[in-house]
């Protein structure tokens, strides 16, 4: 277990190489981070800046990094992204505000097209590479390993194809056909099986490592909050006590023994789960300074390619 307590926040806002330093304010922020191809997001809101540092941040920065942690334990980057609209404003008369919210690589999300010929023969992975060629113009590379978990000698192409439109299409097609999912996680493509899970050590989650209140199962997943952890990732695993997660059963009704009922998530007898959703949320002079996660259960006897459950 490490450090969970004296927190540390870093709010860097920059334009190429020129930056501006933010960490000493008071900063309230809530980040969404999923397993999905749309842009994750941030909303952060930083207190009594002096009036000429505002009027840069609306007309001239263009980039966020924020990180949070804590100072003798986990500190890293939550959010990184590009800033989509500045708001101006005062909370009383003694507190103003600067809003920022930001959101990650949306430029490449809206407008990365795409206009190339693939050989016959060109695998899963040739496509993959050629796609994050093009998407490198916007400062977007792959993250390690992602090429990897799409098939080296599935997917061979019987003939030319001609890649054309937005890139974001292209790799939903690529990655619907491989049987896995896409987003971009600060920048970084990830590419995850549907039912499997980023290389790693799972994270043990408990009330002596960090979670507050009660795990629950929903029909979104294993719903769960944890004091404020920036390794826990999209794709990687949690570990939880079996014992400690609410659920609930639903009884089929009438005849025959089926009924549109809603089904709840499945749990893991050893406790080991997918992140598919993490939200952090913090406030560096107040109470919050959370992580709040959505899993999946792994069957941990299957293949990694082949082990998450679906509900």
């Amino acid at each position: 277990m490490s450090n969970q307590y004296l927190r540390k926040c870093s709010l860097i806002v920059s334009a190429g190489t020129h930056g501006l330093d933010l960490s000493q304010f008071k900063i309230v922020f809530r980040t969404q981070q999923m397993d999905e191809a749309s842009p994750n997001l941030a909303i952060i809101r930083i207190y009594n800046l002096a009036a000429a540092d505002a009027q840069k941040i609306k007309n001239e920065f263009q980039q966020v990094t924020l990180q949070a942690g804590y100072q003798d334990g986990n500190f890293a980057i939550i959010f990184q992204g590009q800033i989509m609209q500045v708001k101006i404003g005062r909370e009383s008369a003694i507190d103003s505000y600067v809003d920022i919210m930001a959101s990650d690589t949306d430029l490449t999300w809206n407008f990365g097209l795409i206009n190339q010929v693939l050989a016959k023969g060109s695998t899963a992975q040739t496509r993959f590479n050629t796609l994050m060629s093009a998407a490198a113009v916007y400062g977007v590379s792959a993250a390690p390993g992602a090429a990897a978990n799409l098939s080296a000698t599935g997917g061979v192409l019987p003939r030319g194809k001609v890649l054309f439109g937005l890139a974001r299409d292209q790799l939903n097609t690529l990655t619907e056909s491989q049987l896995a999912s896409w987003s971009i996680q600060n920048g970084k493509v990830t590419v995850v099986p549907e039912t499997g899970y980023l290389p790693g050590e799972a994270v043990k989650i408990n009330s002596r490592t960090g979670l507050v209140g009660v795990p629950e199962a929903t029909q979104d997943g294993i719903e769960l909050r944890v004091l404020l952890n920036p390794f826990i990732r999209i794709g990687t695993r949690v570990q939880l006590d079996q014992a400690e997660i609410n659920t609930t059963t639903v009884r089929a009704q009438g005849f025959p023994a089926y009924s549109d009922v809603s089904f709840f998530a499945s749990t893991a007898t050893d406790g080991i789960y997918r992140v598919l959703v993490a939200e952090h949320s913090g406030d560096t002079r107040g109470q919050e300074w959370y992580t709040k996660l959505v899993c999946l259960a792994v069957d941990s006897s299957a293949a990694p390619a082949l082990s998450v459950k679906a509900g």
